[in-house]
């Protein structure tokens, strides 16, 4: 497998924009902080303006760009994908990618991908809601999981999961440490990448007092201010 150097992410109309900027926000510290600043992204879209499911708008960088000068194609989900998966045109198209080069998708990009042929004899996950929808186009729909890693063909859960699909993917690609020093900087624990503590600390918390009764002391002693 090539390096991992420029990185398509994948837009269109009706997409979840966390999907999108999940991930991207990882991905994109890669050269932001010196781990390798040799690696790029673009947005490519289907249309010259792209408003996620409540509106909000933004340009990609081109229209159904070549993508053979790409290393990882990057795709989000929302209720978009429901009239791509439609569009004769755009499967094709992400057909073209083929199956040499690393794929992921985040929450219902995964049906984009199975209407591709991606998930064909592959586990794979996507929003808990999707499960059914997904469930034509690959092996087995893995439930519950954030990350599913099925080799060049990479899918996670919805919304939030992009988050940690990202630094899995910082991981994959750049090592540990690298995803160690991004997920500090951005002050965020991904949710595969480590067990939880074993038992939080537990936190003492002040009784309440009836009224007209003095606070107590250590040893059970009334408590009084103090003259010094």
């Amino acid at each position: 497998m090539r390096p991992v150097k420029r990185i398509a992410f994948f837009v269109f109309p009706g997409l979840t924009l966390l999907d999108l900027i999940g991930a991207y926000d990882s991905l994109r510290r890669v050269a932001l902080m010196g781990i390798d600043p040799e690696v790029t992204h673009r947005m490519i879209g289907t249309q010259p303006e792209i408003a996620d499911e409540t509106g909000m708008k933004f340009a990609p960088d081109a229209v159904y760009g070549d993508l053979s000068a790409f290393d990882l194609l990057y795709v989000p989900g929302g209720l978009g994908t429901r009239r791509l998966i439609a569009d004769a045109g755009c499967v094709e198209y992400l057909k073209r990618w083929g199956t040499e080069r690393p794929i992921a998708s985040v929450c219902t990009g995964a049906l984009l991908l199975g209407k591709a042929g991606y998930l064909h004899g592959k586990r794979a996950t996507t929003h808990h809601n999707a499960y059914e929808l997904l469930a034509p186009y690959c092996r087995e729909v893995v439930r519950g999981r954030r990350i599913v890693d099925e080799g060049n063909v990479i899918t996670a859960g919805g919304v939030s999961s992009a988050l940690d699909l990202g630094l899995y993917l910082v991981e994959r690609f750049w090592g540990k440490k690298a995803r160690e020093r991004i997920s500090e900087q951005m002050e965020y624990r991904a949710w595969d990448l480590g067990p939880p503590p074993a038992r939080a600390p537990r936190v003492a918390r002040p009784q309440a007092r009836r009224p007209g009764t003095r606070a107590r002391g250590p040893g059970g002693r009334s408590a009084r201010p103090s003259t010094r």
